[in-house]
């Protein structure tokens, strides 16, 4: 039977089932498609993630070689610096023993002398190289951050609390106390023995 033949109804269903027909095919299509775009694709494999208590090791485990490789470096610029200070007081000892040897060959005391004078102020220096100073302590206003009081003593000359004597010198690194200077403070001026038993 042709399609002019058929009834008006019955020709628009016929249109609609070949419609339908080719819309199944067109999906099947793209179906088949993306069924082989996804097998084309290589798998994904997913790493396994790293737990928290894992992180952590790793974590503390990297700190802890941060410190001892800190620390070793720290030793190394202190050793450097211990090295050259030492190679510098080498030479003073050596001086030393000069100048006691040259005191038992002969009874040049003047000379003798001249000679302790000279490694001293070469001491000194060496000191003053490495910011190391002596602390001022006889007239200054006694001072528990830099002085060590030994004892107190009368003074006419110094009021009360003020150091009169050094009984050690102190030294200090830049601002840092590397020895307190001991010392004698003053207790103010001596009393008459009137003063005394009016107390």
């Amino acid at each position: 039977m042709s399609e002019d033949k058929l009834h008006p109804d019955e020709t628009a269903e016929k249109k609609a089932e070949i419609e339908i027909e080719d819309g199944d095919s067109e999906v099947k299509a793209e179906d088949s498609e993306s069924s082989n775009q996804e097998t084309d694709a290589a798998p994904v494999e997913e790493e396994p993630r790293e737990s928290e208590s894992e992180r952590y090791m790793r974590l503390a485990a990297e700190f802890d070689n941060y410190k001892k490789r800190t620390a070793r470096e720290f030793g190394d610029i202190i050793k450097r610096a211990n090295f050259r200070l030492l190679q510098s007081l080498v030479e003073i000892a050596d001086n030393f023993e000069r100048a006691i040897e040259s005191k038992e060959d002969g009874n040049n005391i003047e000379g003798y002398k001249k000679g302790v004078e000279l490694i001293y102020s070469q001491l000194a220096e060496l000191l003053k190289k490495e910011n190391i100073s002596s602390i001022e302590a006889v007239g200054k206003a006694f001072d528990p951050n830099l002085h060590e009081a030994m004892m107190q003593q009368e003074s006419d000359e110094y009021d009360e609390g003020i150091v009169i004597m050094d009984v050690q010198k102190g030294y200090q690194l830049d601002d840092k106390v590397l020895r307190h200077a001991r010392v004698i403070v003053s207790s103010g001026k001596k009393k008459s023995e009137d003063e005394n038993k009016s107390e």
